[in-house]
């Protein structure tokens, strides 16, 4: 896990220096390539900034949830429909098409985390280190990754088990998020138990967010297994685990706090 997010940080870092750059395809292209050719090439270019949409969704509407505050429509509404739509539809087209590639199910469940992972590490660390390079700030270093693994690694590799193992500042944010939205998700679950007859109107209000939160602890289970369960030396680092429990709780805490103020 840490090469790959690695080599998408070198790879989100330099495609994004290269959009903020005089030769960006979005005024260099102007008048010398079409306008669909300046989008292609624009859509890979922004593959760092993409990550702070993704950052936004993985973390807003769970912490609303705290409060218990909807963010999407309800699910009586006529404006679920879009949103269901394209679950639905995304998603069903994403396993059919990787099954029939010959993958399998964890398999792709696995590409659905490392899609968020990426986002979530790679990309938000390449979107600030390119960011310091136009201001002068930094240097860009060109990082090696390493292409060798040990036997137990290659065995868990061939298992589909996530690799984790070493003290990377890229786990942090990754393992902050997980524990937040499981804090997130355990709010919820409270509050429905105290409401006692108000977990339908719960359900029926906030029943996308709850969705996106369920989804987001699910595709966070090897994070999890890594940090609290896991023996192996593919573990978490306790470090990153004591960080990212630190930092979960304040921001759950802090936001908790700052709606209470407001």
């Amino acid at each position: 896990m840490t090469q790959l997010l690695v080599q998408q940080k070198r790879w989100g870092e330099g495609l994004l220096q290269l959009m903020l750059s005089k030769y960006s395809p979005l005024w260099r292209g102007c008048g010398r390539i079409s306008f669909g050719l300046q989008l292609g090439y624009s859509y890979y270019g922004l593959w760092a900034a993409n990550g702070l949409a993704t950052l936004c969704y993985s973390t807003i509407p769970s912490l609303f949830l705290l409060k218990g505050i909807p963010v999407f429509p309800e699910i009586s509404g006529p404006w679920f429909v879009p949103f269901a739509y394209i679950i639905i539809t995304k998603y069903t087209y994403s396993l059919a098409e990787y099954l029939w590639s010959q993958g399998t199910v964890r398999g792709w469940w696995n590409e659905q985390r490392v899609w968020l992972y990426k986002r979530n590490s790679s990309y938000l660390f390449a979107s600030l280190a390119a960011i310091l390079r136009l201001l002068g700030l930094s240097d860009l270093k060109f990082v090696v990754t390493d292409k060798v693994a040990d036997e137990n690694a290659s065995e868990r590799y061939e298992m589909e088990v996530m690799e984790f193992g070493e003290s990377s500042p890229m786990f942090t944010p990754l393992a902050a998020l997980a524990l937040m939205n499981l804090l997130c998700f355990a709010a919820v679950l409270n509050r429905a138990a105290m409401d006692g007859g108000g977990i339908m109107m719960i359900v029926e209000t906030m029943g996308l967010q709850i969705l996106l939160c369920v989804a987001l602890v699910l595709i966070n289970l090897p994070l999890y297994e890594a940090m609290f369960f896991r023996k192996d030396d593919g573990k978490m680092p306790r470090d990153v685990t004591m960080k990212s429990v630190v930092y979960a709780s304040l921001v759950c805490s802090g936001f908790s706090l700052l709606l209470l103020k407001g």
